[in-house]
């Protein structure tokens, strides 16, 4: 069975949302939980129609909460609300007019950077409850809790549009002013926050979360490597060409995946150039010249990219396009087929059946110069905090290390500016990359099939209750090891039991919601087939959504003799 990335689910949800005001009266009624007669009103969207004294709001507050488009949502999207409005930060795409475009307006609203802020309210109760959804993107998109200006208690949403209850513990800063930050700085798919019903409790009133401490710095995770002889954690550092984990010298060549500990963004999140053996360099397209991309990339700087090097112009956040050579692709997934003649800051023209014809750069998602084709000679793959993912020969370089590019050349890596590398090693196989077979769909409603999905840590699959997976290993006559890091789903309701079954022994793995990642290392012998199944813990209550995540699952020795 392929298992192939679901990324662009999450991105559909995006167009199933028609607007930022969702009329919902009648499910006011089935909230008794959600505000209590001793709780102080902060922030209810049912009640405001305009910007209170006090707030900070983006430009467009009173524009997006003005507006009902009766019907054309449906208001299961978001679970159950307070009243009739919500607040979000999502923006909808939307072309420009001939009449704006005329006017020199560019920007699409979707990329926008939000902040909405309250007026400065005196803490009296031990809680600050609220619903919350949205992108799991810590410190982006996120509502904060500010006192004297500094972030105390922050929350995001689990990558899901159905509203959840949060709550703040504020008991440490009651008699205190303080003020609640609805903040959006993600310009990524899915990169925004919604939020409703703020209110001072004197209880959590059953909130999923329940949040006692300032947030961390998400700027940086913790680093690691995973070598043939095992897994490191630990601060990744490069010392005059030394690589150290945890202060422990690692030889490059035995390095499977190494994270630097250094956050990367979505790889679709922003304008891009796809080369054609399926690299992505992240940055701004500029011009053509002479059969040539012009392209700024922020880590390398200007470049001139020949047409027969690139595979794909993408101009804005989303997905690559499939599409032939020599095609436009238009935001409305329109297809031109045509000569591309020019690129210019507020316009793109292609020649095509019609003549010359100049569009908006905002009407444009991206142009098609040839199909991808892999790279089989790179043995290494390199992915950076601006996203951009580079594939090549690593080796040591003076005082850090060098990828050499099949058309970049040889590239001095910052190392600074690497979030992960990836080495294809004769001896590993990922799991993914092995043949596998859903032997078990069980349910009242069938889970979902596995799907592979890549990620800032890296890729990772998903699997669901009710599942059994069986892969074939390839024959060899030395002992091989399966190594992965188990962790449940993000927002996951129940506890998992996952089974792991090799040469008919099983060793089971419980995995709680919000639990920390179990490190698995299991000795397969010479065994030619691993099953893994996935059930709900018969000792807890079956509830949805709920399942595990396989990190970095490999397969790691072996040979034939």
């Amino acid at each position: 069975m392929g298992l192939s990335s679901h990324l662009g689910g999450r991105r559909a949800l995006l167009s199933a949302i028609a607007l930022a005001v969702i009329s919902t009266g009648s499910l006011a009624k089935d909230m008794p939980r959600l505000v209590q007669k001793s709780d102080i009103e902060i922030w209810d969207e049912q009640y405001l129609s305009r910007a209170l004294k006090g707030w900070t709001v983006p430009e467009d507050y009173h524009e997006i909460f003005g507006r009902h488009v009766p019907g054309e949502v449906r208001l299961g999207r978001f679970g159950r609300l307070s009243g009739r409005h919500l607040y979000t930060s999502w923006r909808p795409i939307i072309p420009l007019t001939d009449e704006q475009y005329a006017q020199g307006k560019v920007k699409l609203r979707d990329n926008h950077a939000s902040e909405a802020t309250t007026a400065a309210f005196e803490i009296k109760h031990d809680y600050i409850t609220l619903l919350i959804s949205g992108a799991q993107m810590p410190g982006e998109a996120c509502v904060n809790l500010l006192v004297d200006g500094k972030v105390v208690r922050s929350a995001t949403g689990t990558g899901s549009d159905v509203l959840t209850p949060i709550a703040f513990d504020v008991k440490a800063f009651k008699g205190k002013q303080a003020r609640i930050q609805a903040l959006d700085t993600s310009i990524e798919p899915f990169g925004y926050i919604t939020l409703d019903c703020v209110y001072q409790s004197i209880d959590p009133k059953g909130a999923e979360r329940v949040i006692a401490k300032p947030p961390t710095d998400n700027k940086r995770g913790t680093g690691g490597v995973q070598s043939v002889s095992g897994l490191v954690s630990g601060e990744v550092e490069l010392v005059d060409g030394v690589l150290k984990v945890a202060d422990q010298p690692i030889e490059l060549g035995g390095v499977i995946r190494l994270n630097t500990g250094n956050r990367a963004k979505a790889s679709d999140a922003g304008s891009r150039v796809q080369l054609r053996n399926g690299d992505l360099l992240a940055g701004e397209i500029t011009a053509l010249k002479e059969q040539k991309l012009v392209f700024t990339q922020p880590m390398l700087g200007p470049l001139e990219l020949a047409f027969d090097q690139v595979a794909q112009a993408i101009f804005m956040p989303g997905p690559t396009v499939q599409a032939d050579p020599g095609t436009l692709v238009q935001i409305n997934n329109k297809l031109i087929p045509g000569t591309l003649k020019w690129i210019r800051e507020d316009n793109i023209a292609i020649d095509c059946s019609l003549g010359l014809v100049p569009l908006p750069r905002t009407r444009v998602r991206s142009f098609v110069f040839s199909k991808v084709k892999q790279d089989e000679s790179a043995t290494d793959r390199v992915t950076f905090a601006d996203g951009s993912v580079l594939s090549g020969q690593l080796s040591p370089h003076e005082k850090g290390l060098q990828l050499k590019h099949a058309v970049l050349g040889e590239i001095a890596l910052d190392f600074k500016q690497v979030a992960r590398i990836t080495r294809r090693l004769p001896n590993v196989r990922e799991l993914s990359e092995l043949k596998g077979e859903v032997v078990e769909r069980v349910g009242p409603i069938p889970p979902p099939v596995p799907t592979m999905v890549s990620t800032a840590s890296g890729d990772l699959i998903r699997m669901f209750p009710g599942t059994l997976m069986r892969y074939e290993l390839p024959a060899s006559d030395e002992p091989r090891r399966f190594r992965a890091e188990l962790l449940p789903i993000a927002g996951g309701k129940a506890q998992v039991k996952v089974t792991v079954r090799v040469n008919g022994k099983a060793m089971d793995f419980s995995v709680a919601p919000g639990s920390d990642a179990i490190e698995v290392d299991l000795d397969l012998g010479t065994a030619d087939v691993l099953e893994i199944r996935v059930q709900v813990d018969a000792s807890q209550a079956i509830a949805f959504p709920s399942g595990i995540e396989w990190l970095n699952a490999m397969v790691v020795g072996g040979g034939r003799s």
